[in-house]
């Protein structure tokens, strides 16, 4: 019989590695964010931040669903491990 822990555990670290993905592309994203507040023409630095506005949103919410696929993942370990245990398999 397969170990749950040895199908979620390799879950969780994907889950892990995509956050820390994210963390990187919202810092490269942060600095083009600044480089562009730099830019004279208004229609540009205005359709920018606009851009960028919209980008950090989407960045959020993909953040807010890899924590929840995270917290399904550990809870549905749990649930198993407590079954388990009180089927004496534990």
């Amino acid at each position: 019989m397969v170990d749950l822990a040895d199908v979620l555990d390799p879950l969780r670290k994907q889950v892990i590695d995509i956050k820390d993905a994210l963390a990187h592309a919202r810092y490269r994203y942060d600095g083009i964010d600044l480089i562009m507040g730099d830019v004279s023409d208004p229609k540009v630095r205005g359709a920018s931040q606009e851009i960028f506005a919209l980008a950090s949103e989407k960045m959020d919410v993909v953040d807010d669903m890899l924590d929840e696929l995270y917290r399904q993942l550990s809870a549905l370990d749990r649930t198993f491990e407590a079954h388990g245990k009180s089927l004496g398999r534990g």
